[in-house]
């Protein structure tokens, strides 16, 4: 007697491939952190700095402890590494004079700029591929995904701490 083998469901291969992708994803972050000679978290947060940057907000490191889910010793040790390699500065913030804002420098801008940049162009190419029916499937997914994320990572904050 022989056995077919089993095809997985549907639900099964959706969360088998969405696994495949963030490995994937977090070995670019790696090379790409490599590459630059800052650690993952320490990309991750310039990233968000990039980001606001570009769209005129401003990037405080109580935004880095939320965005990365670091304390702010944590997020102190990373912003020290992230302007001893050049890639941010302090600055009073021009809103709140005791606030300090991080700003990314000209390397910042030049080093992961292009790399970064790279990278988006590609993946955007990837997406322009998708039908809108499908760019609407895979987005409904990805938001329900994260919203479930988040739901449990809320959930679990909220249990009381075993001493």
């Amino acid at each position: 007697m022989t056995h077919e083998p089993e095809t997985p469901r549907p639900d099964t291969a959706v969360l088998e491939a969405l696994q495949v992708y963030r490995a994937a994803e977090a070995a670019m972050r790696r090379r790409t952190g490599a590459a630059m000679g800052i650690g993952e978290n320490d990309l991750l947060a310039l990233r968000l700095i990039l980001d606001n940057s570009a769209m005129s907000r401003p990037t405080f490191a109580k935004d880095i402890s939320a965005y990365l889910g670091v304390s702010s010793a944590s997020t102190t040790l990373l912003v020290d590494r992230l302007a001893r390699a050049g890639f941010v500065e302090r600055r009073p913030s021009r809103k709140d004079k005791r606030s300090v804002e991080l700003i990314p420098t000209r390397a910042a801008l030049g080093d992961t700029g292009p790399l970064l940049a790279a990278a988006q162009q590609q993946l955007a190419a990837a997406t322009a591929e998708l039908s809108p029916d499908e760019a609407e499937t895979v987005t409904k997914f990805l938001t329900k995904m994260r919203q479930t994320v988040d739901r449990i990572a809320s959930e679990r904050s909220a249990r009381p701490k075993r001493t």
